[in-house]
Parts: structure tokens; C-alpha cells; sequence
């Protein structure tokens, strides 16, 4: 029986009155906030307590909408309500202005935000009250941000949302290699037999999948030159250098911190290169195809494994860390927070969010049956681990930046592949071990091809539209780039550009190079952890805890941390590199 989350605790519907209640109570909540007029801290301090009550029902509203959407794209309720709602939130940017304006003349005249914080009874937001205050220096006047606002629910969120309904609806036309007969399925479980334990199927499907995509490749397009065009536009007019720009200083991150990173990847892309190179080798091929980047090894490859094996294997695992691991887990399961399989309809990936009002998360995934999936699962509960934690703090204080997301959930993976290292032999052991390296290679060079592909088209987007041919050229320079001679050049991924959605927020761009940041993070915190679990658990909550307070580089520090150092980047890579040396020693 197909496994479906239940959002009854958010909402049990659209037309329900409680539903109804607090879509009329948010827009009063933003007019309350517009009408506070801000001439002392006393004022601050009364609008932040006004913001907090609007974030919990905004973000229960929207919660519910995007779900429903997430799992039924063609959903007019939820798409509507997703519209309203932004066009909302949009009004709220009067009152960040004039917010910010206050902090940054506080600041200018001596005061000290934190103690004044403290003072009114605030003092736990005291980072995101001199974030805001940095902030004024790159917002534009408050008709002129509302307006922006305004305009992206019809521009950008409009655009993001078409992608999202394209790629759920794309079927494609796959040939099976052992019958002969062909069948029309979702882009989804095509890309899922790329897990495939037979080759001709891997490039079967390869081929149907990019066959498909001629389908919507305008249209995504489209979406893709009017997002980035945006975030040019509104960039240079909120006097940042570039995107790139915006995106750290809205994570709290030092561009210090991302050159450090780099230095270290860049020294050492060529490992994983070689390890591709291995693995062609071990699949008996000169060179490895792209439709190979997945193909599992051993003689137990072909294994599937069901959803509730998954759940076994991942609770058993998590009770190696701790019981409140297993047991935020357990809850996951045993309340249907996750949906599981995909099906016509249904947006693509996996994701994992939270419900602050109600202290808890769902999950999304397109499980598959492969040992991957089980991999997705874990990393998508650590997502939910870190919601649970970070939700004991005020809710303006739980939108921890990007690069930060992805380490609770990477550490979940390593958790999982270590713990049943310590007990697999032989071929499932040699599985288990290809199956990180599988991950790996996917955060560091598929990772590094995506932030290239994404800065060439902020480049390029400066002075015209792109192309569907352009686009696929870009894609394609990204990822020889990045791959290098670990692929075969003729046969990569062109359209990849269209598939991920993480492009098609304006909100949230170059979400790929987090994904390095937060896998290489989590293999220095498990390093740590290694060396006294007794004593890391504790810390370890208590840094996801306060992730959302303080800029990153700080937050790192409480783990005796320097991100701004690339020999922790260098030492958390070394993790990797002895893991590709068992690989390539088992080659045969």
C-alpha cells in the first residue's frame, strides 16, 4: 500500500474553519505590523512580537499549501493559497524596512542592539536584529521593496512554481531492453533506474530521460532567464557585487569561509576523478558514461529493499547515536509525516520541512527501493532532527542558513553508512562503501558543476536571455569542468538545468555549494564525535539548537572549528580520500 503523509495536524483542509480563521487573521497581523510606528527600542520590541505571531500562522498557511502542492501540482486550492499567500508576505516588506532603518540609526548612535534586546525582552533575536540592521545598507526604499515583493509573486514564484508543475508532469518514453516493449512513465521513475543493476536499462532510461525533456525545454527556459534576470536586477539595485553576494551575506557566511572551501576541493578533484575512473574499470568500460555515475557494484547490486527494511535499518542505526535520534525518527514513521513513493503528479526529489506551530516536519521522497534511497531517507530525517532541535528556540530564530542544512542531514547519512559498516563483510560491505563515494562524488564534482553552471548563467543572463542550446552548452562546460576525465565527454548530462529545482528560486540561489559545505562539515563533526560520542551528543544539539542564531563561523567555533581555514576543508577531504583507497583496493 502506498505510503502518503498526513498534514491533519497542520490543517485537516482548505475549507475547514481553523484553516479559514487564520488566513483572515494574517493580513490583519501584517496591517498591525505596517501601522507601528517605530520611535524607540519599546516600538521594535512590539513589532517583533507582532512578526512572531505572523511567522507561526504564515508559516502553518503556507506549510499546508506547499505540501498539498508538493504531492498534487494540479491542485487548484493549494496553488491559489500559495499565491495569496506570498502576495501577503509581500506587504511585510514596509515594516522590514523601516525595521532595519530603526536598528541601523541605533547602531550609528552608539546603541547596543543586544542589550537593548535584553532590555525589551527580545534578547534571543539579538543576531537577526544586527543581521537586519547590516541589511539596510542593501534595501532599497519601502515602496520600492514591496513593490519588488509584490512583483516576484507574479515573476519569480510564478516561474518556480510552472517548473515544478512541468517537470511532475513529464512523462517519458522508456524502452525495456529485455521485452522490447515500451512504456510511458514519470520523469521520476525513470531517473530512478539509473540505480539499476543492469546497463542496458541505466542507459535506456538515460536516453528516455533526455528525450523528454525537448517537451518542456522552452518553457523551463523561459522560467530560468526570467529568475535569474530578476535576481540580477534586484541584486545590483540592493548595491551587492553579484547573487553570489546576496547568497552568503543572507547565510552568514564569509566569503573567507567559501574560498577556503574551494581551495581545498579544487586540490583535490582529481581523487574523485580517479575514483570514476576505478569504477569504470570495475563495470569492465574504458571511460564512465553518465547514466553509470549510479550503477550500483557486487553481486548483490541488483537488491531492492522495501520501505519498511528501510525504516528498520535506519531506527537501529540512529539508536547508535542516541535514543532521541531514534526516537524523532520513530515519531516520522509511526505518525505518516513521510511520503514515500512517486506517482504522476508529484513534485521531483526529496525534501524535508518544518511546522513550527505544531513542532513538527514532513518529508517528501520518491523512494525506489535502492540502497540510495535508504541513504535519502536518513539524510532527510536529519533535516528533521535539526527542525526539532532548532524549534526549541523562538521562531525567528529557526531559519538557519543554507550551508548549515545540509550538515545535520549529511551527519544522519554518515550515522547510517557507518554504523552498518562496523557490521557488513564482503560484497555488502563493498556496496555500502561504492554507495558513499556515490554521494561524495555527488556534493564535491556534480556539486562544483552546478555552482559553475549557475555563476556562468548569472554572467551571461546580464545582457541576454539564453537559449535552450546555450543553456545546454553551459551544462555541459560545467560538468567537464568539473568531472574532468572521470566522465566520458560524449556522454554527460546536458539538461540537467532543467530537472533541479533548486534554480528556480529566487530566493535561494546557488543552493548547491551548501551541499559541499554540509557533507565536508559533517565528515569534520564525525571525526569529532568519533573520538568521544559520550561527550559530542550534547554538543551537537546545542549547535543545531542555535544555528539560526549567530553567522556561521561562530556557530562552528562552539565545535572548536575554523571554517575559514582550508586545512579543515583539506582534513575532512582526507575522510573521503581513504574511503576511495578501500574502494580501489577492491577493485577486481
Amino acid at each position: 500500500m502506498a505510503e502518503k503523509w498526513c498534514l491533519k495536524d497542520i490543517y485537516a483542509g482548505f475549507n475547514t474553519p481553523e484553516f479559514e480563521a487564520d488566513f483572515l487573521e494574517v493580513p490583519k497581523l501584517v496591517e498591525e505590523l505596517n501601522t507601528v510606528k517605530i520611535e524607540s527600542f519599546t516600538d521594535a520590541a512590539a513589532v517583533i512580537k507582532i512578526l512572531e505571531q505572523y511567522a507561526a500562522k504564515n508559516d502553518r498557511l503556507s506549510s499546508f499549501s506547499n505540501y498539498i502542492y508538493a504531492t498534487d501540482t494540479s491542485n487548484d486550492d493549494a496553488s491559489k493559497f500559495i499565491y495569496l499567500l506570498d502576495a501577503i508576505d509581500a506587504e511585510t516588506s514596509r515594516m522590514k524596512v523601516r525595521l532595519a532603518k530603526f536598528l541601523a540609526k541605533t547602531i550609528e548612535n552608539g546603541g547596543d542592539i543586544a542589550a537593548l534586546a535584553e532590555e525589551h525582552g527580545v534578547g534571543e533575536y539579538a543576531y537577526q536584529l544586527r543581521h537586519m540592521a547590516k541589511e539596510y545598507s542593501h534595501m532599497m526604499s519601502e515602496d520600492e521593496e514591496t513593490l519588488a515583493a509584490q512583483m516576484s509573486n507574479t515573476g519569480s514564484g510564478s516561474w518556480g512554481l510552472l517548473q515544478d508543475k512541468l517537470v511532475s508532469m513529464l512523462t517519458c518514453e522508456y524502452t525495456d531492453p529485455k521485452s522490447g516493449e515500451m512504456h510511458t512513465i514519470g520523469i521520476n521513475e525513470c531517473r530512478n533506474l539509473a540505480y539499476d543493476s543492469d546497463a542496458d536499462v541505466r542507459r535506456a532510461a538515460y536516453e528516455a530521460e533526455l528525450a523528454a525533456y525537448p517537451k518542456i525545454e522552452e518553457s523551463c527556459a523561459a522560467a530560468m532567464n526570467s529568475i535569474k534576470g530578476e535576481v540580477n536586477l534586484l541584486s545590483n539595485l540592493r548595491k551587492f557585487r553579484n547573487p553570489l553576494e546576496r547568497t552568503l551575506f543572507d547565510s552568514g557566511m564569509t566569503e573567507k569561509t567559501l574560498d577556503a572551501m574551494f581551495e581545498a576541493i579544487d586540490a583535490n578533484l582529481q581523487i574523485f576523478r580517479d575514483y570514476l575512473k576505478a569504477k569504470a574499470r570495475y563495470l569492465g568500460k574504458i571511460s564512465l558514461p553518465f547514466y553509470d555515475l549510479f550503477a550500483p557494484v557486487g553481486a548483490s547490486c541488483d537488491k531492492k529493499y522495501s520501505y519498511d527494511e528501510a525504516k528498520k535499518f535506519i531506527t537501529e542505526n540512529f539508536a547508535q547515536f542516541s535514543p532521541g535520534m531514534e526516537a524523532i525518527a520513530k515519531q516520522a514513521f509511526d505518525k505518516s509525516w513521510i511520503d514515500v513513493y512517486p506517482r504522476e503528479g508529484k513534485v521531483s526529489g526529496a525534501f524535508c520541512g518544518d511546522i513550527y506551530a505544531i513542532k513538527q516536519f514532513r518529508i517528501l521522497l520518491n523512494f525506489g527501493g535502492n540502497l540510495s534511497d535508504i541513504i535519502t531517507l536518513a539524510h532527510e530525517l536529519g533535516h528533521g532532527y535539526h527542525s526539532m532541535q532548532v524549534m526549541q528556540e523562538g521562531i525567528l530564530n529557526t531559519h538557519y542558513p543554507m550551508p548549515l542544512a545540509e550538515t545535520a542531514s549529511t551527519f544522519c547519512e554518515m550515522i547510517v553508512t557507518n554504523a552498518a559498516l562496523k557490521t557488513l563483510q564482503g560484497d555488502a560491505k563493498l556496496q555500502l562503501i561504492e554507495n558513499s563515494l556515490q554521494d561524495a562524488t555527488q556534493v564535491i564534482l556534480d556539486i562544483y558543476s552546478r555552482y559553475l553552471f549557475e555563476k556562468s548563467v548569472f554572467e551571461a543572463r546580464k545582457d541576454h536571455p539564453l537559449s535552450v542550446n546555450e543553456l545546454n552548452e553551459l551544462m555541459l562546460t560545467a560538468q567537464r569542468t568539473a568531472y574532468g576525465d572521470g566522465l566520458d565527454p560524449k556522454l554527460l548530462h546536458p539538461y540537467m538545468w532543467a530537472i533541479k529545482p533548486h534554480y528556480y528560486s529566487a530566493g535561494f540561489s546557488f543552493y548547491n555549494f551548501p551541499y559541499a559545505f554540509g557533507h565536508l562539515l559533517a565528515n569534520g563533526l564525525y571525526k569529532i564525535y568519533d573520538a568521544d560520542p559520550v561527550a559530542f551528543g550534547k554538543k551537537y544539539d546545542d549547535f543545531l539548537r542555535i544555528s539560526g542564531k549567530m553567522p556561521i563561523k561562530e556557530s562552528c567555533e562552539t565545535l572548536g572549528i575554523n571554517v575559514e581555514d582550508s586545512a579543515f576543508w583539506a582534513s575532512a577531504l582526507d575522510v573521503i580520500k581513504n574511503t576511495i583507497k578501500e574502494f580501489e583496493g577492491k577493485e577486481h
